[in-house]
């Protein structure tokens, strides 16, 4: 063995057994490690994303099936998609979501595109609403602002809450089964990407309605611990309550893959999810979401506010063509606004309301009135 491959092939096997051991995932069991990833994920997510949803597969029970043919209805399904892309910034509490529905068929597609900006610890969202600007001229190259009233806002601990994300997610995960998490091999394309883990969580439908319940419960558990507010309490403890309830009327399955690498950075996201309603026998829609994250550490954000493209609703105002609608043309607004005076003069044109007579004035004035009423006799012409 030459010299130079006696020295460098320990080093080389040095540095990969160093590598290994400084993986944060190394030895740990599956259910572990991916509990792990996710809270590490939710501590300093910032990256942009790229992700589709579709539907794969649609049932529809036989009652439904006299309407229309399964088939066309599955074909009339599928052809529909949700394509979605952005940016997460958790530590300044900022999320872009640029959602595109669309349809497509051989040689016909069409879709619609909304870009939005939220800036969750105020409650406040930034919508590209320019695919209605033909109807609403003033929305072209304008951003419509949208937010809560901040005086609600103060009472409500979104800062908190999102930093108690990693506990939230460690107490939810934590009641699942420890068998619903698996190790899979890797594909050439997963070590491509940079993965060295895929982690799979497979939750049927009484494990993923818990899995829903605890995590709900948790936010509430925390909201009602950060704010002072009775109200906002309160009102955490009635959507826990309501969403819990509305859990009987729809079931879902999943499975879940997460895509990881040696430290612990969530790379991708796989999951299909069959839903159900126990109601209606025989109905059932399966989707399929794929979610890529990029650009770790150094988010780019498309849609951003300025002073001159920003548009609130207190400035959106109603169209021209919107007076047609309403049957208002020019001019209409200054009649209405004279209607009262028109109503004043009716008014003073309208008999009075008669006074009681006594019956001798009465007498008199009738005789007086006759009298004045009585024609005169013509006068002769004088004759010259």
């Amino acid at each position: 063995m030459p010299f130079i491959t006696r020295i460098c092939l320990p080093v080389v096997a040095s540095l990969a057994l160093a590598g290994c051991a400084t993986s944060p995932l190394a030895n740990k069991t599956a259910d572990d490690a991916a509990i792990y990833t996710l809270q590490q994920s939710s501590l300093d997510a910032r990256y942009n994303f790229d992700g589709t949803l579709r539907i794969s597969d649609l049932d529809i029970p036989a009652e439904l099936g006299s309407l229309a043919p399964p088939e066309l209805v599955k074909d009339v399904a599928r052809s529909f998609s949700f394509d979605m892309r952005g940016a997460v910034d958790i530590p300044a509490s900022r999320i872009e979501l640029v959602p595109t529905f669309r349809f497509a068929r051989p040689n016909v597609e069409s879709w619609v595109r909304v870009p939005m900006l939220f800036q969750l610890n105020t409650l406040t969202a930034w919508v590209d609403a320019s695919a209605l600007d033909l109807a609403l001229p003033q929305l072209h190259g304008k951003l419509l602002k949208l937010n809560a009233p901040q005086d609600k806002v103060a009472d409500i601990p979104v800062d908190a809450v999102m930093r108690d994300l990693p506990l939230i997610i460690g107490a939810a995960y934590a009641a699942v089964d420890k068998k619903a998490f698996t190790f899979q091999p890797l594909s050439e394309s997963d070590r491509q990407k940079g993965a060295s883990y895929r982690i799979r969580l497979t939750l049927d439908p009484a494990a993923d309605a818990q899995l829903g319940r605890a995590m709900l419960q948790e936010v509430a558990a925390r909201v009602k611990r950060h704010s002072a507010s009775k109200e906002v309490q309160a009102f955490a403890d009635v959507l826990s309550n309501e969403v819990a309830k509305t859990q009987g009327e729809l079931a879902s399955d999943s499975q879940t893959e997460l895509l990881v690498d040696s430290k612990a950075k969530l790379l991708a996201m796989e999951e299909q999810r069959t839903l159900r309603v126990p109601k209606l026998k025989g109905f059932s829609l399966t989707l399929r979401t794929n979610m890529a994250m990029r650009n770790h550490g150094q988010p780019v954000f498309t849609v951003v506010p300025t002073a001159a493209n920003v548009l609130t609703l207190d400035e959106l105002k109603a169209p021209s063509w919107f007076d047609g609608i309403t049957g208002k043309h020019d001019g209409e607004a200054a009649a209405e606004a004279a209607e009262p005076e028109v109503a004043d003069a009716a008014a003073a044109a309208a008999p009075a309301e008669a006074v009681p007579v006594p019956p001798k004035a009465a007498a008199k004035a009738t005789a007086k009135a006759t009298a004045k009423a009585k024609p005169r006799k013509p006068q002769a012409k004088k004759v010259n």
